[in-house]
């Protein structure tokens, strides 16, 4: 085995030992967040089992102090050990917390006072830092006052000690510096970057999950407090599509299959709205429905709505091939104002109201499948560029129309 393989062999090995110290309290069920917070759980408990032998050489090593210390370090094992055993992460944080209250104001104490030397109001401010983060903000409120609590405590008796207790040497209190001081104010800086690394991360998810469900330009004004959005567009185009046959062919086929070629032909339908500026507004069952010209106005809106629609007819076919399927798409556009905005207080969305969005439904449902049928509406913004196909049609719910097909 050459060298670089036996380092990676070292690691591998050692590892897996660090990993099965730290996890033991992982639950099957905890998510990745739970899963952190109660690892950081375990290595602080570590840490408090070895973080009170360094007191007796900072005190002078009296017997009283190694008793102390000894008693700290055996209370920290011990609470790890009712944690790999019952799994009780609340319990055991509280009870962690705790040994910090009562550790922090002894040590201090043991160490010449606030003002005599020790360092006690820095590993004092752990107690709330580490509650924030395992116990969350809200139960961590109560600790911060008990951090109060023991900073006056602590000056408060602080002549009482310095009375009593000497100072220790110089030479120990600048030695102890370094883990008094250092390790205290860098774990608190390892939690607080933690916590607002996982909030922006949280954030992030919140967004994107947001402006899968409506636009990016309605979400910002709702992160920004509007509570009611309705705006009016007058220049917009409307696009329904919807698969011809798919019901009856949905009745016979297994819905895991029906579910998974309907997301593979809608998230293609998504990317291309998304490359063309067009935003889509929902789905309906087999109904797919995308506007161009709102929320953002859009100068060409018909000639986008129309490529899009264009867009979909080839992915249909492209779907159609890899999924075996004989299904057609009916697709509908018509073009004129609409009024857009939110609806709902929970699972909000964002939709679309007017003529124009019933002519274009209709648009669709009287529709050719395969083909693209426009409106007048539409017509007349694109009949200069594109060739098209006259027919009359009584369309439901809106009598007679002169439609006009895409010629393809």
């Amino acid at each position: 085995m050459t060298d670089a393989g036996q380092r990676a062999s070292l690691g591998t090995r050692l590892r897996e030992p660090l990993l099965r110290m730290i996890s033991f309290a992982d639950e099957p069920g905890d998510d990745d967040d739970t899963r952190l917070r109660k690892r950081v759980g375990v290595i602080a408990g570590y840490l408090t089992i070895a973080a009170p032998l360094s007191l007796p050489p900072e005190a002078g090593g009296p017997a009283v102090v190694w008793v102390l210390a000894l008693a700290l370090s055996a209370y920290s094992a011990v609470n790890l050990l009712v944690l790999a055993r019952t799994r009780r992460f609340d319990r055991y944080v509280v009870v962690l917390i705790a040994s910090g209250v009562v550790f922090v104001p002894l040590a201090t104490a043991v160490g010449g006072g606030v003002t005599g030397g020790s360092f006690g109001l820095v590993w004092a401010f752990m107690v709330p830092a580490y509650a924030i983060l395992a116990l969350g903000p809200q139960r961590a409120t109560p600790w911060f006052f008990v951090f109060l609590g023991m900073l006056v405590f602590m000056l408060a008796v602080d002549p009482i000690v310095r009375s009593a207790i000497s100072a220790p040497p110089y030479a120990v209190k600048l030695i102890s510096y370094l883990p008094n001081v250092g390790l205290p104010l860098t774990i608190t800086f390892l939690l607080l970057r933690y916590t607002d690394l996982r909030r922006r991360a949280a954030e992030a998810r919140s967004d994107e999950l947001l402006t899968n469900a409506i636009p990016r330009a309605i979400a910002a004004r709702l992160k920004q407090g509007e509570k009611h959005i309705a705006d009016s567009h007058p220049a917009t185009t409307v696009l329904f599509a919807d698969l011809a046959g798919f019901t009856p062919w949905a009745q016979r086929t297994d819905p895991a299959r029906v579910v998974a070629v309907l997301d593979d032909l809608f998230s293609r339908f998504d990317e291309l709205a998304l490359g063309l500026g067009v935003e889509k507004i929902k789905t309906i069952g087999d109904s797919y429905m995308a506007v161009a010209g709102a929320p953002q106005p859009m100068p060409d809106h018909a000639a986008a709505a129309l490529d899009l629609a264009r867009a979909i007819l080839g992915a249909v076919e492209a779907w159609r091939a890899k999924n075996g399927l004989t299904l057609e798409i009916r697709i509908g556009l018509a073009s004129g104002r609409v009024v857009a905005g939110v609806i709902g207080q929970r699972r909000f969305v964002f939709d679309l109201w007017g003529d124009t969005v019933n002519t274009a439904a209709r648009m669709e449902s009287s529709g050719i499948p395969g083909r693209i049928q426009v409106a007048a509406s539409t017509w007349e913004l694109l009949h200069d560029r594109f060739p098209f196909q006259r027919r009359e049609v009584d369309v439901k719910g809106l009598g007679p129309m002169t439609t006009y097909l895409l010629d393809q």
